[in-house]
């Protein structure tokens, strides 16, 4: 083998695993005419299968972790809400009890 097959992409030697199968090089290539490993069909659609079947699971999982958020942060805001509409309340009660004993403070006072 030589230099320029080992700086080509296109002649880049992979040693053969058990799951791969050994084809003929095209003839476009213009390589040395070694043989080039390939992974069989068979081989790579159970990988395609299961890697699709873990994306979809992480996202399935993901979708519902995120609306599970949202509905958290929206009764967050819920509570929040109540509360701050309870203090508002509280204060006018408390304005106007002030103001009224405010307004009856002066009446009773001697001059």
């Amino acid at each position: 083998m030589s230099t320029s097959d080992l700086t080509s992409t296109a002649n880049v030697f992979v040693p053969p695993s058990p799951t791969t199968q050994l084809t003929s090089p095209s003839t476009s290539s213009g390589g040395s005419g070694a043989l080039k490993p390939k992974r069989t069909r068979d081989i790579d659609d159970t990988d395609t299968v299961l890697k699709r079947q873990r994306n979809t699971t992480a996202a399935r999982k993901y979708r519902q972790k995120r609306l599970d958020r949202i509905n958290e942060l929206e009764e967050a805001l819920q509570d929040m809400t109540r509360q701050r509409d309870d203090l508002r309340l509280q204060l006018a009660r408390q304005e106007a009890e002030t103001a009224a004993l405010k307004a009856w403070m002066p009446s009773t006072r001697p001059r």
